[in-house]
């Protein structure tokens, strides 16, 4: 590789690397987020007593969206650790990943289906029929207008979205091309301007759905741009333009632009500008590395995805209770702070008996897969700058 050539595959990197404890803390600061603005939603109006002491803790952070903002830190943090996830130096390099991730994704995933089923429909009495859950085991509802059992299920079609991207990518050898997945990222942000552009002056060409996928897979490849660039890899001056470039577009430009053109602050611009301030903070200025931020790493998929199924019942029964007894007029903060309580308990107990079991075969099933492709040479022989800080968390 010449000096100039910087879309060519870069120098390799050790086979493994420790886990990047500070990238836990992220996803758990993230899924805490998360966590925080559904809770409030739902129980600041038990009570006026609860609603009048909620500004903070409910009117504020909706305002700002710090929902949104946990997710678009989950989505940099995919982009951050999935592409370097993949081992494009042993055998079958796609199918190892696609084997491991589909282990990551799917267990915990349908263990949640049928409970988020049976809370949030079948419970109170609302219509879910089999073929609708039946297409929510495949995660691709959204895909055939079907509802979710769970409405944070959005999150994971677009993460399951990028790994297919990445797979394009690594075919095609550009996943650790740094000006090549600059001039990607670069494209989707700018198609997402202009779709939006469209919509504000009434001639829309994409649904604004289509339109975020747009700004989210943006998102991630930014994440993977950054990776580079910590790592060394993107070291051309054009890559690191394109990096600093796109960030003040994510954290300035965009919120301007959309500020002046729909008059409203905070609008949906500003959840993602902060969440790139915190993901730049928590992976270079200020890294948190605690075994209790260690933890909640590990089991932020889990938070993400029963927080809702561990609320709602709970929040049933005390809809169930006098206006004015004791249960519905507490302060938020006490209902927060027990929500809590128990969706780390039940994602502990999922990580434990689902998660893990399921990383560990997904482990074994891809080393075993890429053993029998390792007798001939591998269909991608690309390499990754930088490994796999071990077995990432969904987003």
């Amino acid at each position: 590789m010449t000096a100039t050539d910087h879309t060519a595959e870069p120098v390799s990197a050790p086979a493994s690397a420790p886990r990047l404890r500070y990238i836990d803390a992220l996803r758990g600061i993230a899924a805490l987020l998360v966590l925080w603005l559904h809770v409030a939603n739902s129980y600041h109006a038990l009570s006026p007593q609860t609603a009048a002491q909620a500004h903070w803790l409910n009117d504020f952070i909706s305002q700002i969206d710090i929902g949104r903002i946990g997710v678009v830190v989950f989505f940099l943090i995919s982009g951050f650790v999935i592409p370097f996830s993949i081992r494009p130096h042993g055998g079958a390099p796609v199918a190892g990943f696609a084997i491991r991730r589909f282990f990551r994704i799917y267990p915990a995933y349908w263990l949640s289906v049928p409970l988020a089923a049976f809370i949030f429909y079948w419970w109170p009495g609302l219509p879910f029929g089999g073929s609708e859950f039946l297409v929510n085991l495949t995660l691709l509802q959204d895909l055939f207008g079907v509802r979710p059992a769970e409405g944070v299920y959005w999150t994971l079609l677009v993460e399951l979205a990028f790994y297919a991207l990445c797979i394009v990518l690594l075919l095609t050898r550009s996943l650790f091309a740094p000006r090549r997945i600059a001039a990607l990222c670069a494209a989707l942000a700018t198609l997402h301007v202009f779709a939006m552009f469209m919509q504000w002056i009434g001639r829309p060409v994409v649904s604004i759905t289509v339109s975020f996928w747009l700004l989210h897979l943006s998102v991630m490849l930014w994440g993977t741009l950054y990776r580079l660039r910590t790592s060394g890899e993107a070291s051309d001056h054009l890559a690191r333009l394109a990096l600093w470039t796109l960030a003040v577009f994510y954290i300035v430009v965009l919120p301007v632009a959309a500020t002046l053109a729909i008059q409203r602050t905070p609008n949906y611009t500003s959840p993602y500008a902060i969440a790139f301030v915190v993901f730049l903070v928590g992976t270079s200025v200020l890294r948190i590395e605690t075994r209790l931020t260690d933890w909640l790493g590990r089991i932020s998929y889990s938070v993400y995805l029963f927080h809702p199924i561990v609320f709602q019942p709970v929040l049933m029964w005390l809809l169930l209770q006098p206006a004015a007894s004791a249960w519905r007029t507490q302060h938020l903060s006490i209902y927060l702070a027990a929500n809590l309580v128990m969706t780390l308990l039940a994602a502990s107990l999922v990580f434990r008996f689902v998660e893990q079991p399921a990383i560990r075969l997904g482990h074994r099933l891809a080393v075993r897969r890429e053993g029998r492709a390792r007798i001939r040479p591998p269909a991608v022989a690309q390499a990754a700058p930088v490994a796999a800080s071990a077995e990432p968390a969904a987003s």
